[in-house]
Protein backbone atom coordinates (compact mmCIF):
# COMPACT_ATOMS: atom_id res chain seq x y z
CA UNK A 1 0.00 0.00 0.00
CA UNK A 2 1.42 3.67 -0.75
CA UNK A 3 1.25 5.05 2.29
CA UNK A 4 3.04 8.95 0.66
CA UNK A 5 -0.45 10.57 0.40
CA UNK A 6 -1.76 9.97 3.76
CA UNK A 7 -0.38 12.58 6.74
CA UNK A 8 2.52 11.07 9.14
CA UNK A 9 1.86 13.44 12.25
CA UNK A 10 0.18 15.90 13.85
CA UNK A 11 1.77 18.65 11.81
CA UNK A 12 0.72 16.85 8.70
CA UNK A 13 -2.67 16.53 10.17
CA UNK A 14 -2.68 21.07 10.64
CA UNK A 15 -1.93 21.12 7.08
CA UNK A 16 -4.68 18.80 6.18
CA UNK A 17 -8.06 20.87 7.35
CA UNK A 18 -9.15 23.06 10.44
CA UNK A 19 -7.87 22.23 13.31
CA UNK A 20 -11.28 20.97 15.69
CA UNK A 21 -10.97 23.59 18.22
CA UNK A 22 -10.69 26.34 15.62
CA UNK A 23 -13.50 24.62 14.08
CA UNK A 24 -15.53 24.91 17.30
CA UNK A 25 -14.89 28.42 17.76
CA UNK A 26 -15.81 29.49 14.10
CA UNK A 27 -19.16 27.56 14.73
CA UNK A 28 -19.93 29.32 17.77
CA UNK A 29 -19.30 32.54 16.70
CA UNK A 30 -21.36 32.05 13.63
CA UNK A 31 -24.42 30.74 15.96
CA UNK A 32 -23.73 33.45 18.22
CA UNK A 33 -24.29 36.00 15.09
CA UNK A 34 -27.30 34.20 13.69
CA UNK A 35 -28.74 34.22 17.43
CA UNK A 36 -28.13 37.96 17.18
CA UNK A 37 -29.61 38.61 14.21
CA UNK A 38 -32.45 37.22 14.98
CA UNK A 39 -33.31 38.67 18.59
CA UNK A 40 -32.73 41.53 16.42
CA UNK A 41 -35.63 40.73 13.89
CA UNK A 42 -37.86 39.11 16.15
CA UNK A 43 -37.91 42.63 18.64
CA UNK A 44 -37.95 44.78 15.55
CA UNK A 45 -41.10 42.85 13.94
CA UNK A 46 -42.64 41.24 16.72
CA UNK A 47 -41.77 41.64 20.20
CA UNK A 48 -41.10 45.37 20.14
CA UNK A 49 -44.48 45.76 18.38
CA UNK A 50 -45.99 44.68 21.48
CA UNK A 51 -43.86 45.84 24.26
CA UNK A 52 -44.56 49.27 22.92
CA UNK A 53 -48.37 49.05 22.93
CA UNK A 54 -49.40 50.78 26.33
CA UNK A 55 -52.09 49.47 28.49
CA UNK A 56 -54.58 52.60 26.90
CA UNK A 57 -53.66 51.06 23.77
CA UNK A 58 -55.02 47.82 24.85
CA UNK A 59 -57.85 48.95 26.30
CA UNK A 60 -58.62 51.12 23.07
CA UNK A 61 -58.37 48.10 20.89
CA UNK A 62 -60.92 45.89 22.90
CA UNK A 63 -63.37 48.59 23.15
CA UNK A 64 -63.17 49.37 19.29
CA UNK A 65 -63.83 45.58 18.84
CA UNK A 66 -66.53 45.54 21.34
CA UNK A 67 -68.75 48.98 19.35
CA UNK A 68 -68.11 47.02 16.02
CA UNK A 69 -69.37 44.23 17.09
CA UNK A 70 -72.58 45.18 19.31
CA UNK A 71 -72.91 49.00 17.42
CA UNK A 72 -76.01 49.29 19.18
CA UNK A 73 -74.99 48.34 22.63
CA UNK A 74 -74.91 51.58 24.86
CA UNK A 75 -72.34 50.01 27.36
CA UNK A 76 -70.36 49.33 24.62
CA UNK A 77 -69.85 52.92 23.59
CA UNK A 78 -69.54 54.15 26.86
CA UNK A 79 -66.18 52.02 27.30
CA UNK A 80 -64.79 53.22 24.16
CA UNK A 81 -65.58 56.61 25.38
CA UNK A 82 -63.84 55.95 28.81
CA UNK A 83 -61.08 54.45 26.49
CA UNK A 84 -60.69 57.61 24.69
CA UNK A 85 -60.70 59.69 28.03
CA UNK A 86 -58.32 57.80 29.29
CA UNK A 87 -56.02 58.70 25.93
CA UNK A 88 -57.08 62.56 26.71
CA UNK A 89 -59.36 62.48 23.25
CA UNK A 90 -61.99 64.27 25.13
CA UNK A 91 -63.64 65.13 21.84
CA UNK A 92 -63.70 61.56 21.05
CA UNK A 93 -64.66 60.58 24.07
CA UNK A 94 -67.92 63.12 24.38
CA UNK A 95 -69.19 61.41 20.93
CA UNK A 96 -69.01 57.92 22.28
CA UNK A 97 -70.66 58.79 25.64
CA UNK A 98 -73.42 60.64 23.41
CA UNK A 99 -74.47 57.98 20.98
CA UNK A 100 -74.27 55.65 24.45
CA UNK A 101 -76.80 58.34 26.18
CA UNK A 102 -78.57 58.27 22.28
CA UNK A 103 -79.05 54.52 22.74
CA UNK A 104 -79.89 54.24 26.57
CA UNK A 105 -80.58 57.69 27.95
CA UNK A 106 -82.71 56.49 30.79
CA UNK A 107 -79.35 54.73 31.85
CA UNK A 108 -77.48 56.17 34.86
CA UNK A 109 -74.23 55.43 34.27
CA UNK A 110 -74.37 56.52 30.85
CA UNK A 111 -75.80 59.87 31.84
CA UNK A 112 -72.71 59.87 34.59
CA UNK A 113 -70.24 59.25 32.58
CA UNK A 114 -71.49 61.45 29.64
CA UNK A 115 -71.31 64.25 32.58
CA UNK A 116 -68.07 63.55 33.18
CA UNK A 117 -67.36 63.55 29.40
CA UNK A 118 -68.79 67.28 29.54
CA UNK A 119 -66.52 68.35 32.58
CA UNK A 120 -63.48 66.76 30.80
CA UNK A 121 -64.32 69.36 27.67
CA UNK A 122 -65.14 72.35 29.20
CA UNK A 123 -68.70 71.68 29.18
CA UNK A 124 -69.67 72.28 32.75
CA UNK A 125 -73.58 74.09 32.57
CA UNK A 126 -73.69 70.57 30.24
CA UNK A 127 -72.11 68.69 33.16
CA UNK A 128 -74.56 70.33 35.49
CA UNK A 129 -77.51 69.51 34.06
CA UNK A 130 -76.49 65.81 34.01
CA UNK A 131 -75.20 65.67 37.41
CA UNK A 132 -78.07 68.18 39.55
CA UNK A 133 -81.21 65.49 38.66
CA UNK A 134 -78.25 62.41 39.49
CA UNK A 135 -77.23 64.00 42.65
CA UNK A 136 -81.32 64.49 43.59
CA UNK A 137 -82.48 61.11 42.17
CA UNK A 138 -79.82 59.15 44.21
CA UNK A 139 -79.67 60.84 47.81
CA UNK A 140 -76.58 58.44 48.76
CA UNK A 141 -74.57 58.69 45.35
CA UNK A 142 -71.06 60.00 46.24
CA UNK A 143 -70.10 60.11 43.25
CA UNK A 144 -73.14 62.50 41.53
CA UNK A 145 -72.50 64.88 44.50
CA UNK A 146 -68.76 64.89 44.07
CA UNK A 147 -68.61 65.33 40.31
CA UNK A 148 -71.06 67.74 40.63
CA UNK A 149 -69.47 69.32 43.40
CA UNK A 150 -66.52 69.77 40.81
CA UNK A 151 -68.85 71.17 37.94
CA UNK A 152 -70.16 73.79 40.35
CA UNK A 153 -67.04 74.56 41.43
CA UNK A 154 -65.20 74.43 37.87
CA UNK A 155 -68.02 76.36 36.68
CA UNK A 156 -67.66 79.22 39.62
CA UNK A 157 -70.81 78.23 41.14
CA UNK A 158 -69.12 78.65 44.56
CA UNK A 159 -71.96 78.45 46.78
CA UNK A 160 -73.20 75.85 45.24
CA UNK A 161 -70.01 73.84 44.73
CA UNK A 162 -69.99 73.59 48.91
CA UNK A 163 -73.31 72.18 49.40
CA UNK A 164 -72.52 69.63 46.58
CA UNK A 165 -69.48 68.78 48.90
CA UNK A 166 -70.77 68.94 52.40
CA UNK A 167 -73.79 66.48 51.15
CA UNK A 168 -70.88 64.19 49.71
CA UNK A 169 -68.73 63.92 52.61
CA UNK A 170 -71.87 63.44 54.42
CA UNK A 171 -72.05 60.22 52.35
CA UNK A 172 -68.22 59.54 52.35
CA UNK A 173 -66.71 61.59 55.52
CA UNK A 174 -63.29 60.07 54.58
CA UNK A 175 -62.71 61.61 51.46
CA UNK A 176 -60.14 64.14 51.85
CA UNK A 177 -60.28 66.00 48.29
CA UNK A 178 -64.06 66.63 48.75
CA UNK A 179 -63.28 68.76 51.97
CA UNK A 180 -59.80 70.43 50.20
CA UNK A 181 -62.49 71.32 47.07
CA UNK A 182 -64.79 72.74 49.55
CA UNK A 183 -61.82 74.80 51.18
CA UNK A 184 -61.12 76.18 48.08
CA UNK A 185 -64.80 77.24 47.20
CA UNK A 186 -65.31 79.09 50.58
CA UNK A 187 -61.21 80.53 49.71
CA UNK A 188 -63.06 82.53 46.49
CA UNK A 189 -66.37 83.45 48.21
CA UNK A 190 -63.66 85.26 50.73
CA UNK A 191 -64.84 83.08 53.76
CA UNK A 192 -61.15 82.68 54.73
CA UNK A 193 -61.75 80.92 58.57
CA UNK A 194 -64.59 78.30 56.57
CA UNK A 195 -61.97 77.07 54.06
CA UNK A 196 -59.01 76.79 56.85
CA UNK A 197 -61.30 74.55 58.98
CA UNK A 198 -62.05 72.41 55.52
CA UNK A 199 -58.39 72.46 54.92
CA UNK A 200 -57.85 71.53 58.84
CA UNK A 201 -60.47 68.61 57.63
CA UNK A 202 -58.73 67.35 54.58
CA UNK A 203 -55.31 66.97 56.34
CA UNK A 204 -56.61 64.98 59.50
CA UNK A 205 -57.33 62.70 57.06
CA UNK A 206 -54.45 63.28 55.01
CA UNK A 207 -51.28 64.78 57.09
CA UNK A 208 -49.41 64.93 54.09
CA UNK A 209 -51.50 66.35 51.80
CA UNK A 210 -49.66 68.64 49.43
CA UNK A 211 -52.08 70.59 47.76
CA UNK A 212 -53.96 71.48 50.88
CA UNK A 213 -51.19 72.49 53.18
CA UNK A 214 -49.91 74.84 50.53
CA UNK A 215 -53.23 75.94 50.61
CA UNK A 216 -53.12 76.53 54.14
CA UNK A 217 -49.83 78.28 54.15
CA UNK A 218 -51.61 80.46 51.48
CA UNK A 219 -54.63 81.22 53.54
CA UNK A 220 -52.44 81.90 56.57
CA UNK A 221 -50.21 83.63 54.98
CA UNK A 222 -47.59 81.75 56.85
CA UNK A 223 -45.72 79.34 54.88
CA UNK A 224 -44.66 77.08 57.49
CA UNK A 225 -48.66 77.45 58.44
CA UNK A 226 -49.54 74.27 56.61
CA UNK A 227 -47.43 72.02 58.76
CA UNK A 228 -49.91 72.73 61.80
CA UNK A 229 -52.62 70.09 61.37
CA UNK A 230 -54.08 71.70 63.99
CA UNK A 231 -55.62 74.68 62.35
Amino acid sequence: MNNETEPQNAADQEEAGIPLKKALLILGAVTGIIIVAGLVVGYSFFWGKYQRQTYDDIVLEAAKHRVKANPKDAIAHLELGYAYLLRQEVDKALKEYKEAYDLDPKNRQVRYNLALGYTAGNEYEEAIKLLEPLAKEGIFDFDSHYSLGEAYYLNKQYPEAVKAFSEAVSIRPGFASAYYYMALSYKEMGKTEEALEAADKALRLVPKYKEVLELKAELTGNPAGGENNGG
